[in-house]
């Protein structure tokens, strides 16, 4: 249970912020903050995609360095 916590509560809080920017965005039907606050969401969302790009550059290092120490 910690481990997925560690490994997915960064995760977890960004979609749940996105969430809430974006609920916060769709309520705000005529004002100009609008397209800031849809503008946030997508940044919570390739903020997701940029961890997940580290998680499987790291766990590739890592790979990469247990198999040249077998050798």
């Amino acid at each position: 249970m910690l481990r997925a916590y560690l490994n997915y509560g960064l995760i977890a809080s960004v979609v749940v912020w996105a969430a809430i920017i974006g609920v916060m965005a769709y309520r705000l039907n005529e004002s100009p903050w609008r397209w800031a606050f849809i503008g946030l969401m997508c940044a919570g969302g390739l903020t997701i995609a940029v961890i997940f790009w580290i998680k499987n550059y790291v766990d590739r290092q890592t790979k990469a360095s247990e198999q040249r120490s077998h050798k």
